[in-house]
C-alpha cells in the first residue's frame, strides 16, 4: 500500500485539496470553453475532485489513477452521489498507454511531479489527445523540496517546474501554448508555495 491509499480516505477533508481542485477547475472553465459532448480525461484523479466539478460541464470523464485507494474512493462516491458520466479506473503511465485520439481535454493536477518522466507523459497524452484538445497542467512552482518534507518527498521526482522548461518540453512535441498563471498559492511549513496552471493545445 502506498501513501495514497492510505490519504485517500481523507483527502477531502484538507482544505488545501479543496481549494487547489477548485482552482484548477476555475481556469478551466474561465479558458476553455467545454461542450456537452466533450469526453475528459483527469490523470492522477485523487478522489475525484477536479473530475466530478467537470462532470457538470460534459457528458463523459474519465479518471485513471495509480493508487488503488484513490479509485476505490472516487468510485464509491460515484455510487454515492449516483452520478452515470463518470468513471475512474486504476493506471500506471509508466507501464501503459492512454488511448489513441480520445480526448478533448486531459487535466493532470498535482501529479505530473510524481512522474519521472515528464516528457513521457507529455508524449501520451498528446497522442491521447484529439485534433485541438486541450492538455492543463496543475502543479507547483519550482521550489527546494520543502512542500513534500512531511512525507520526506516519498514518490517526488520534481520539486515543482520551471516555467520556461515545462513550456519548451510542450512546444518541443507540438503544443501551443494557450495560458499559463499562477492560480492559488499553498502555506506551509511557514512557506508560501505557488500553484500554477498552465493550459496548452494540440496542434494539427
Amino acid at each position: 500500500m502506498n501513501r495514497f491509499d492510505e490519504a485517500a480516505k481523507h483527502w477531502d477533508t484538507k482544505p488545501s485539496s479543496l481549494n487547489i481542485a477548485k482552482a484548477c477547475v476555475d481556469n478551466i472553465n474561465k479558458i476553455i470553453e467545454l461542450k456537452k459532448d466533450s469526453k475528459i480525461l483527469d490523470y492522477g484523479c485523487g478522489t475525484g475532485l477536479v473530475a466530478f466539478a467537470l462532470s457538470n460541464e460534459t457528458n463523459e470523464v474519465v479518471g485513471m489513477d495509480n493508487s488503488k485507494g484513490m479509485v476505490e474512493e472516487f468510485n464509491k462516491k460515484v455510487s454515492q452521489l449516483n452520478f452515470s458520466n463518470i468513471k475512474s479506473i486504476k493506471h500506471n503511465i509508466n507501464e501503459e498507454n492512454l488511448p489513441i485520439n480520445e480526448f478533448d481535454l486531459i487535466t493532470i493536477s498535482m501529479t505530473l511531479h510524481h512522474i519521472e518522466d515528464t516528457k513521457m507523459f507529455i508524449n501520451k497524452a498528446y497522442e491521447s489527445l484529439k485534433n485541438s484538445g486541450f492538455l492543463c497542467i496543475n502543479d507547483l512552482d519550482k521550489e527546494d523540496g520543502t512542500f513534500h518534507k512531511k512525507h520526506n518527498n516519498d514518490g517526488v521526482f520534481h520539486f515543482g517546474f520551471e516555467k520556461e522548461n515545462l513550456i519548451e518540453q510542450l512546444k518541443e512535441k507540438g503544443f501551443k501554448i494557450i495560458d499559463y498563471k499562477i492560480v492559488y498559492t499553498d502555506f506551509r511549513e511557514e512557506r508560501s508555495f505557488p500553484i500554477f496552471n498552465l493550459i496548452a493545445q494540440k496542434q494539427r
